[in-house]
């Protein structure tokens, strides 16, 4: 079973990309709450740490995902998860491919294999 990963949990996650994990990695799940005063877009990037740092906003997500405001959402995905080669980094924006900081910082619970 994954261990969940706790993602900026007392900060929160913003328009700043943040390195998850350093390596290759599977996101079985995650958890995520907007507490922001509109829908929150959280984009999940594969790429490992330096050279290959993801540019909000001109870097494009391999998953986004959409979150009401003040709400949360959950998802568990099929056995072997949704794979990131090289690490996972991950951001918040207020538009699918914008570089926006929402106005609330989101609190992300990721499990990985």
């Amino acid at each position: 079973m994954a261990a969940p990963v706790l993602v900026a949990g007392y900060t929160g996650l913003l328009a700043t990309a943040i390195n998850i994990r350093e390596q290759d990695c599977n996101v079985v799940g995650y958890h995520i709450y907007n507490g922001s005063n509109a829908t929150a877009f959280v984009q999940f990037y594969d790429a490992s740490r330096g050279a290959e740092t993801p540019s909000v906003g001109t870097t494009v997500a391999k998953w986004v995902v959409a979150i009401p405001t003040l709400t949360q959402a959950f998802m568990m995905f099929p056995v072997a998860g949704l794979f990131f080669r090289g690490g996972l980094w991950m951001a918040a924006t207020t538009t699918v491919n914008g570089s926006s900081a929402p106005s609330a910082a989101l609190t992300v619970s990721v499990a990985m294999a």
